[in-house]
């Protein structure tokens, strides 16, 4: 379908809400997969976002270029953290943000994986919006 499609074919990062502890909203960028349904995005077992989605499952999120025509999709979900597939998935995401072609970066992130941990979001609502047509003349 089209949506699942752009959802995986973008190499744009996810934006990604969470609450924190002391109720005020954060929001982050993350590379993602799409996977049967669910996105997956990896990060370091210390980052911030792992200890706020375990105080509290809910998130917010957005996947969207920021040229005009503005279009993308946005939604909610709940989070559950994988501590055993963090380097799996930052495998995949290596892939398919950076290629196959070795880098710095991508030898840099290779050599800090152990310490990796999933992020697996369960879609629960999703919008998507294409606003092409109201700003054809942008």
């Amino acid at each position: 379908n089209k949506l699942d499609k752009l959802i995986s074919d973008t190499l744009i990062p996810i934006r990604l809400a969470c609450i924190k502890p002391n109720g005020m909203p954060a929001v982050l960028s993350l590379w993602y997969e799409f996977v049967d349904g669910k996105i997956y995005c990896a990060t370091q077992k210390t980052a911030k976002i792992v200890s706020y989605f375990e105080k509290n499952l809910f998130c917010g999120f957005e996947i969207a270029g920021d040229k005009p025509p503005y279009k993308g999709i946005r939604g909610e979900g709940t989070v559950r953290i994988l501590p055993d597939s963090g380097k799996e998935v930052l495998s995949a995401l290596i892939s398919k943000y950076l290629g196959e072609k070795e880098s710095k970066l991508s030898k840099f992130l290779k050599d800090n994986s152990a310490n990796e941990v999933a992020i697996e979001i369960t879609i629960k609502k999703i919008f998507n919006y294409d606003y092409s047509e109201r700003m054809e003349d942008v």
